[in-house]
Order: C-alpha cells, then sequence, then structure tokens
C-alpha cells in the first residue's frame, strides 16, 4: 500500500513538473524556439527578452545561432533529469523508501531546483569573468590606441592595428575589436558599428568610449586629444574604486576580529570564575 501511495504521489508531482516547465516554456521570450530559415541571416536582429537572452549567453562563449533554444533545453532537461534521478534513488534505495511521503516530495523538489537553476549560474558567472577581462583590457588598448593615432593613422587603422597586437595579451577585447573593424570595412555606418560593439559588451566604458568616436569624427575633434583625456579619466576611476574597496577592508576585518576573537577571549577569561563557583557548591 505505501509503494502505490509513492508511486502515487511521483505520478502527481511529475505532472506538476511537467506543468510547471510548459508554463516556464510558455512565458519565454518570443524566438527562442524559433529556427533560423535558410534565407535569414545569421544575425538577425530581435527585440525585447529574447534579444537580450542571446547577448547573455554570447558574452558567456556561446555564440552559435540556436545557443538560446539550446540553453533552455538544457535547462528543462537538466531540471527533469534530476528528477528522474532522485525518484530512481528513494525507490532503490532501502533508507530512502523509508522516507515519509512528505520528505520524498522535497527531495524530489530539491533534485529539480539545482538542475533548473545551475546552467542560469554557470552563464552568468562565465559572462562575468568575460566582462571582467573586458574592463582589465579597456585601459591598455585606449593607451595603444592613443599612441597609434598620435603617430599619424587613422581611427579605423589604430583600431586594426590594436585588435592584432592584443590579440595574446586580451583576446575577448581583440575579437570585439576585430569585429568592429571588419564591419567598418564592410561599410557599415561607424556609429551603428560602435553601438553594437557597447552593446554587445555591455560596459559603460566602451559605450562612452562610442559616443566620443562618433561625435569627435562628426564634429572633427582632434581624437588623440578626446583619447588622452578620456584614458587619464579611465584610469582615474580605476584608482578611485581600488581605494573604495580598500577603505572598506578594515570594516570588514573589523567585524571578523570581533567575530573570531573577542568569543574566545571571553571564554579564557571567564571559564577560571564559572569553574570556581561550580565547584564551590
Amino acid at each position: 500500500m505505501t509503494s502505490s501511495a509513492f508511486f502515487l504521489g511521483a505520478f502527481i508531482l511529475s505532472g506538476s513538473l511537467f506543468s510547471l516547465a510548459m508554463l516556464v516554456v510558455s512565458r519565454l521570450p518570443e524566438g527562442v524556439f524559433r529556427s533560423r530559415p535558410r534565407n535569414e541571416p545569421a544575425a538577425a536582429p530581435l527585440s525585447g527578452d529574447a534579444a537580450e537572452l542571446r547577448r547573455q549567453l554570447f558574452q558567456a562563449g556561446f555564440s552559435h545561432p540556436e545557443a538560446a533554444r539550446y540553453f533552455t533545453m538544457t535547462k528543462i532537461g537538466l531540471a527533469i533529469g534530476m528528477v528522474a534521478l532522485v525518484a530512481a534513488l528513494l525507490v532503490l534505495s532501502a533508507p530512502l523508501a523509508a522516507l515519509a511521503p512528505v520528505k520524498k516530495a522535497i527531495a524530489l523538489i530539491a533534485g529539480f531546483l539545482p538542475g533548473y537553476f545551475l546552467p542560469t549560474m554557470i552563464v552568468d558567472r562565465r559572462r562575468k569573468a568575460w566582462q571582467k577581462r573586458i574592463a582589465i583590457a579597456l585601459p591598455d588598448a585606449l593607451d595603444f590606441m592613443l599612441v597609434c593615432v598620435e603617430a599619424g593613422q587613422t581611427t579605423d587603422l589604430a583600431l586594426m592595428r590594436v585588435a592584432e597586437e592584443m590579440a595574446p595579451v586580451h583576446p575577448d577585447l581583440s575579437a570585439r575589436l576585430h569585429a568592429l573593424t571588419e564591419a567598418l570595412t564592410a561599410g557599415a555606418e561607424r556609429q551603428d558599428a560602435w553601438n553594437r560593439l557597447s552593446q554587445e559588451t555591455g560596459n559603460d566604458d566602451l559605450r562612452q568610449l562610442a559616443t566620443i568616436i562618433v561625435q569627435s569624427g562628426t564634429m572633427g575633434t582632434p581624437v588623440a586629444q578626446t583619447l588622452r583625456v578620456f584614458s587619464a579619466d579611465l584610469r582615474d576611476r580605476r584608482v578611485r574604486q581600488i581605494e573604495e574597496r580598500a577603505n572598506v577592508l578594515p570594516t570588514k576585518m573589523t567585524l571578523g576580529t570581533m567575530l573570531f576573537t573577542v568569543p574566545p577571549l571571553l571564554i579564557l577569561l571567564l571559564a577560571p570564575a564559572v569553574y570556581r563557583l561550580m565547584t564551590t557548591n
């Protein structure tokens, strides 16, 4: 009777999880599961949540045109697989089979949640690491670009030279600069190419640099002076951010010192007195 009740509960829970998965799929951004026709370009523009999902996957290193669909299928498939694994363990393992039905249901839900959210956590971690590498490489790229512009090269040639020279040291930013130079060579508008670079990277400094470069070319302002001021301001901001982190460090150290030093000190000081009071009685 207990086994029949367990299988009935497992069937009901599986149906509930399947309904939840279908609800999640129905609320996904439009265009995630849409296959790309043969005559449609690979970089078909999207809008809304679907474009944001593809941009996040691109920043995480998944640049395949169908990456959004594969990512969603992986989330749902991994969640269902984890639930099936937990259900198999509950049936085959004698200690786990003796658990109450409520605990078994909690175990199945506990298997579903990590399987569903683990891909998202992995993508977020890879994306943040990629954005951090872009932010670290940007000041060096600006300095190198300033040297090239002051040597007499145009902005496009300076970008091409920076992309080539920075490939061994900062391959992520170099790849984005290569894509920018290829777009400019193919005849794309300068403003559209730079805006696409800033949107793909999600870096505020690159967005400001794109605005500065476009305005400098439109108004005829010397690019070298603009790059010099922007590079100096960028490095000043980096220094201020480091100083802010350093100023927070004493507070964190004080909390840790109080947590790991004061209780042992109180034990050492009060233990003899407590022991004497206990022994005198």
